[in-house]
């Protein structure tokens, strides 16, 4: 049981589900602690940060095994823009046009978006989307903006 565990994990795609999971329950936990203490919304906007760096941490040192880099920190976000403006679009369409109830709109929202986020993660934080191995030094051709960036960091 545990060596399928090892060979499932030893895929970047399992470790993204994985690591989504994780971040998903931090980024849940933050907000419920904040409530205590602040308006709702304020509570999100902090755990939605919060989330967007411990998911940098997670993709970047488990699921794609890579040095982080302060261009790629500053790349990663983009990720998240990139998640919204897409799961904007599929849940008014799940909503409105499929008529989904909007409760449960935003679970297709995540299903539909996980292909996008796993390739525009794995775009930002390795060399051209490879799955080079931390530590490995990234060359001035990478056509990656954290990798265009990063090339001076190295």
């Amino acid at each position: 049981m545990m060596s399928q565990l090892h060979r499932a994990l030893d895929r970047p795609a399992a470790r993204f589900l994985v690591g989504g999971a994780g971040t998903t329950l931090v980024s849940y936990a933050v907000y419920l602690g904040l409530l205590h203490w602040l308006p709702y919304l304020g509570a999100y906007w902090i755990a939605f940060a919060v989330g967007i760096a411990w998911s940098y941490l997670t993709n970047t040192l488990f699921v794609f095994r890579t040095r982080p880099t302060m261009a790629r920190a500053l790349a990663f976000p983009l990720v998240y823009l990139a998640q919204w403006a897409f799961g904007s679009i599929v849940l008014v369409g799940a909503v409105d046009g499929m008529h989904v109830p909007a409760s449960i709109g935003p679970l297709v929202v995540v299903i539909a978006s996980l292909p996008l986020t796993y390739f525009l993660s794995k775009w930002i934080l390795t060399a051209r989307g490879s799955s080079a191995p931390a530590g490995e030094a990234r060359g001035a051709g990478d056509a990656s903006p954290a990798g265009r960036i990063s090339a001076i960091d190295d």
